[in-house]
């Protein structure tokens, strides 16, 4: 299983590079990578093309996969397909780079649920009711799945969620006193005091 840090969104919001912004002295793109590597993954980084420079110099070229620009899609799905696309073999340990205040002890939830029970394609959180689908486990057989439906213009929507309705699911519920590590940062304001 590869751990993946998600960098490649275009951070509009926030108006410059999520990922390279910094937290107690740690780029966020580290930070997550941190939390990854207390897995025992191995750690690769998800960058769109214009990122991959500037994320070569923080952390070599050999760390980063680039969004394959063969794909027709955008947003996170690009990230995590061309990710698949380039270790079709591995299942995919997903974290967003905005996901700052996530718990290595949660991630461990979802590789327990792994081992405990292959049978599904994705193992992720739900927070309300709401699945969070950018902190959890993809495995390869599923991503296969949902290369297909693209390839042969099954995929009706490109958003995550819409991903997650054509897989098999395990869902674990956020307790409610979890909630705040799920938060991601998408503004300056929400990042003020942190």
């Amino acid at each position: 299983m590869l751990g993946i840090v998600l960098c490649g969104g275009q951070s509009l919001r926030m108006g410059t590079d999520k990922g390279l912004l910094s937290h107690q002295d740690k780029l966020w793109a580290q930070v997550a990578a941190d939390k990854l590597s207390a897995l025992d993954l191995q750690v690769k980084f998800s960058v769109n093309p214009l990122q991959q420079e500037t994320y070569a110099s923080y952390f070599g070229s050999e760390q980063l996969i680039v969004d394959d620009s063969s794909l027709d899609i955008s947003g996170p799905l690009l990230g995590v397909l061309s990710v698949h696309l380039s270790n079709p073999e591995e299942n995919l340990f997903l974290l967003a780079c905005d996901m700052l205040l996530m718990e290595t002890k949660l991630l461990k939830k979802l590789i327990h649920s792994f081992k405990a029970d292959d049978a599904f394609d994705a193992y992720i959180f739900t927070k309300d009711g709401q699945q969070e689908p950018l902190c959890g486990i993809y495995k390869a057989g599923g991503l296969k799945k949902i290369v297909y439906l693209l390839q042969t213009n099954g995929l009706a929507k490109h958003s995550m969620k819409y991903v997650l309705s054509n897989l098999r699911v395990c869902e674990t519920a956020i307790e409610d006193q979890d909630y705040r590590y799920f938060s991601n940062f998408n503004a300056h304001a929400e990042i003020n005091g942190l």
